[in-house]
């Protein structure tokens, strides 16, 4: 995805604008209609979003009342030397092979899994009558660290190297990466996955060799 040199918005001047405003990430989101997880990993450089979207939150800030013809000195059209230069924060690579609209549906799992994450780690624990805890909070347990598991995959589809292979129809797990395929299996964006990366496969032929040696 090229990204030009001289963007419609920053996101420095998205947070600067909010706190002009007076307003939250979640009021910017509501009030605006835009994604939430693009205006949520725009404003910590996690990403640039699409064209579209920087220009409706720059028209957005605009129709609040907010000036962003002064530029910051980072939305200059870059030259020479300065075409590189270090990032002020950590952000994560994203492939060049991953389409547009696959990085926004996964981008949107991730922050819905964080949402669904941050709600179960304020639920209180229950005891159970026969056990240490009840039943409603080991499936509260065991949907935590699904969405972990899961965002920690999408994470690497976005880096272009998916390790997780399509479920084998009607054949019994056998190793655990077939337990973890047929987890992967049920969620929403399976269908996106990249075919599996194939080091990730020789690894795998790799070890079943040792193992059978």
């Amino acid at each position: 995805m090229k990204i030009p040199a001289t963007l419609p918005i920053t996101g420095d001047q998205s947070r600067a604008a909010r706190f002009q405003l007076g307003l939250t990430q979640a009021n910017v989101i509501e009030e605006s209609g835009l994604p939430g997880h693009k205006l949520k990993n725009f404003e910590t450089g996690r990403f640039v979003p699409d064209m579209p979207f920087l220009e409706n939150l720059r028209d957005f800030y605009t129709y609040k009342g907010v000036d962003l013809d002064a530029r910051q000195p980072d939305t200059k059209p870059a030259t020479g030397s300065a075409m590189v230069r270090p990032v002020s924060r950590m952000c994560f690579y994203v492939s060049d092979q991953i389409a547009d609209d696959v990085v926004d549906q996964v981008l949107g799992r991730m922050d819905a899994n964080d949402e669904r994450i941050a709600a179960i780690l304020r639920s209180p624990v229950g005891i159970g009558f026969l056990s240490d805890y009840s039943e409603e909070t080991e499936a509260k347990q065991r949907e935590l660290f699904g969405a972990m598991a899961e965002n920690y995959l999408l994470f690497r589809i976005l880096q272009g190297r998916n390790i997780v292979a399509p479920p084998q129809e009607g054949r019994p797990a056998a190793t655990h990466a077939d337990l973890l395929s047929t987890f992967f299996g049920a969620s929403p964006l399976a269908a996106v996955a990249t075919p599996v990366d194939a080091t990730v496969d020789q690894e795998q032929s790799e070890e079943l060799t040792e193992d059978e040696a």
